[in-house]
């Protein structure tokens, strides 16, 4: 599987599709040719966290037409990207998933 392969895999359960100019952000830094893999792979997770997720975000949650309506889990794709971050040790940006719980005490 390719590195493109592998993104458009993982973000096809979140209903999300790319565009050439969402690719281009990630191949500044590897070759969308290159099969995914061990060596390539905190490349790839760190160029998601860093340029394209949060591009992802900036898209509407949901779109409707003529009584249609496709919505996205912006929830779960913030979550990954918090995963995303802690795993690359890029700077999450976009807030924390911290859960105040201190009521339950």
């Amino acid at each position: 599987m390719t590195v493109k392969e592998y993104i458009v895999s993982k973000f096809g359960g979140f209903g999300i599709t790319f565009s050439d100019a969402d690719f281009a952000d990630i191949s500044t830094s590897v070759d969308l040719n290159d099969p995914f893999s061990e060596e390539n792979r905190i490349v790839v997770f760190t160029q998601l966290a860093k340029f394209i997720i949060p591009q992802l975000l900036l898209r509407a949650k949901s779109v409707s037409e003529n009584g249609f309506t496709i919505s996205w889990d912006n929830d779960a794709l913030m979550k990954y990207y918090a995963w995303l971050c802690e795993l690359t040790g890029v700077e999450n940006r976009l807030g924390s998933f911290i859960d105040d719980i201190s009521d339950n005490w």
